[in-house]
């Protein structure tokens, strides 16, 4: 019983990878569409009773910043994800997770200081759980984390991509101290002045920024390794490319990737997949390129047959 089960998983592994697609493209919806309620909520200072500041001055909220930027990257994800179920590819582009990196640590902050600073001195149901607070402090931070963490997991975060996560916190943080210590036009509305000098508040802001930026993606790229990993597993244990000949699996894998063909895309040779079938096979004598040709041609067949190209 335990066999079948783990083979199961294993011929099971490409179609889970579809179903996390499926729930990125809702949950970027539900990011998209909550930040556009509470930004015209707060804007239209609506269900936004006792809130420190409301309508147009919502927008020089870092929390509403820090939304807006996820919202931005969740949108930019959309034609991507939806590209990719049609085509079977599993892979956004880096600028885009970068960008999206960007917006949950920046959300996740909001967070963290929300739940732990602002809570302690406001009350924690005020700050997390009523008002448009309960959407940009709480449900959205949350969906945009497991957006990115669980969901967005198909490419390697490096430690360098951190930095660029600290750009929108130390603009805010410069604008910030400016416009409410040397300008003076706005009001210490984040009390950064209240109980410890601000230019510590400043580092230690910045502090938990590089932290947050830190677990985000650790939690990420821990998804991102067993995501690879069951990929892995399918292609060099599946039952679904158990040939006698590597040549045979390889034939199989383009006739599977050509269904996905349409009228005026690329045909790419999945050069990862194809190597990871040659070690299934041990099959290292065989050199790549004589692999990438069968794979071309039996591509080019397949959609022969099917009248898709002459």
């Amino acid at each position: 019983m335990d066999v079948n089960n783990q083979e199961e998983k294993i011929v099971n592994a490409r179609r889970i990878n579809k179903m996390r697609w499926i729930a990125g493209v809702a949950v970027s919806v539900l990011v998209i569409v909550i930040t556009i309620v509470s930004l015209t909520l707060n804007i239209a200072d609506i269900y936004n009773e006792g809130a420190g500041v409301a309508g147009l001055g919502t927008l020089k909220m870092f929390t509403t910043i820090s939304n807006v930027i996820a919202a931005v990257a969740a949108f930019m994800c959309l034609p991507f994800q939806i590209d990719g179920l049609k085509k079977d590819k599993y892979k956004l582009p880096p600028w885009i997770v970068t960008l999206l990196y960007i917006g949950a640590v920046g959300t996740f902050l909001t967070f963290f200081i929300a739940i732990t600073v602002l809570s302690i001195t406001q009350g924690f149901v005020i700050i997390m759980l009523t008002r448009s607070n309960l959407f940009m402090h709480t449900i959205n931070p949350i969906f945009i984390t497991i957006l990115f963490t669980l969901i967005v997991s198909d490419s390697h975060i490096r430690f360098r991509s951190s930095f660029l996560t600290m750009i929108p916190v130390s603009i805010y943080a410069f604008v910030y101290f400016i416009m409410v210590f040397v300008v003076k036009a706005w009001t210490d509305h984040y009390q950064t002045n209240t109980y410890i000098p601000w230019p510590l508040t400043l580092l230690i802001i910045l502090l938990v920024a590089f932290g947050c930026a830190q677990l985000l993606r650790l939690l990420h790229n821990l998804m991102n390794r067993h995501v690879q990993d069951r990929l892995r597993k399918y292609y060099l244990k599946s039952p679904d490319y158990g040939f006698p000949k590597v040549s045979d699996a390889v034939r199989k894998l383009a006739e599977v990737e050509s269904k996905f063909y349409a009228e005026g895309d690329d045909i790419f040779i999945p050069t990862d997949i194809i190597a990871l079938l040659q070690e299934r096979y041990q099959a290292s004598i065989v050199p790549l390129d004589i692999l990438y040709d069968i794979y071309l041609e039996s591509y080019i067949e397949s959609l022969k047959d099917r009248n898709l190209i002459k």
